[in-house]
């Protein structure tokens, strides 16, 4: 089994970061059942998804699609 280390953040929402490879994983990339050797506790941070999204110096620079426009390319 791969071991893994799960971490809880502040928002609640919980990763499991792998922190060591078994050797079926390295031969063959399925993941077998998870084993979670640590634990770790962020209550200072929010997850990934959660974190409020800054936004780049050049964020300007970048053309996005407004909403109901079509994203085909003609």
């Amino acid at each position: 089994m791969c071991d893994y280390t799960q971490r809880e953040y502040r928002c609640g929402h919980y990763r499991w970061i792998a922190s060591k490879w078994c050797p079926q994983y390295q031969m063959t990339h399925v993941r077998c059942e998870p084993n979670v050797t640590h634990f770790e506790y962020r209550r200072e941070e929010l997850c990934g998804d959660c974190k409020p999204k800054a936004k780049s110096p050049w964020d300007h620079l970048i053309k996005r699609h407004q909403s109901g426009e079509s994203s085909r390319a003609y």
